[in-house]
């Protein structure tokens, strides 16, 4: 009896050591880096993202790997991912941009980077400011070309969703979107037909006519008056 409590012992210490060996491994996998940044352009203004869209998106390529992470440029013109290995990196980021330099970062010298970038967008679309007018919004805006490009396509997005693009679209009862399509590369639109004492998101997207990507401009709040 005594030689099965010492047997039935010393499995379960056993047992023990492989658990806490096990969850060491798992907790030390290495996923434990994380960088995050803002991407600018030239002039320091940020670009603009969409979270939904693989619009624009910084790729990390680690040693060895195939496949880059994809990290997609969120509205607000940051970008953050907090499950990077520790090792080297290849960073760089693709969109409607000029070519992107490709940079290099380690995650097994420094396990967590801020890095920030600067490239040149395609077009340049920029909201200058907004006005209420009971439930019309009208919006002075500019859109530039940048090395060469030229606009395929221009349209201003008002919606009771942050950051809207042409894919958010509107569902009843839930949110809406609105659509303009803009025929001028500066100057002001006015968005009619809005519902009072609504709170809008409106920015601008631009096409250069060498991509089928979006370039999009900062977003304002506005409230329509009751």
């Amino acid at each position: 009896m005594k030689i099965y409590r010492n047997s039935k012992l010393f499995i379960l210490i056993f047992l023990s050591i492989i658990m806490l060996k096990c969850n060491y491994e798992v907790t030390e996998f290495g996923f434990n880096g994380s960088i995050k940044g803002i991407v600018k352009d030239n002039s320091g203004g940020l670009l603009h993202g969409d979270l939904n869209s693989n619009n624009i998106v910084v790729n990390l390529l680690g040693d060895g790997e195939k496949q880059s992470i994809e990290i997609r440029l969120k509205g607000d013109g940051t970008y953050e991912n907090i499950k990077m290995y520790p090792k080297k990196h290849k960073v760089w980021i693709v969109g409607p941009i000029v070519k992107s330099d490709t940079l290099s970062v380690d995650f097994s010298v420094e396990s967590n980077i801020v890095k920030d970038f600067t490239v040149t967008p395609l077009i340049s679309p920029k909201v200058i400011n907004g006005t209420v007018n009971g439930t019309s919004i009208n919006v002075e805006y500019i859109i530039v070309g940048n090395e060469g490009n030229s606009v395929k396509k221009m349209e201003i997005y008002c919606s009771t969703v942050q950051y809207p693009t042409v894919a958010i679209g509107s569902r009843e009862n839930v949110y809406f979107t609105k659509i303009v399509p803009l025929t001028s590369l500066a100057g002001n639109i006015t968005i009619n037909g809005l519902v009072s004492g609504t709170k809008y998101f409106l920015r601008i997207g631009a096409q250069a006519n060498t991509t089928a990507l979006m370039n999009y401009s900062n977003q304002i709040e506005l409230i329509t008056s009751n």
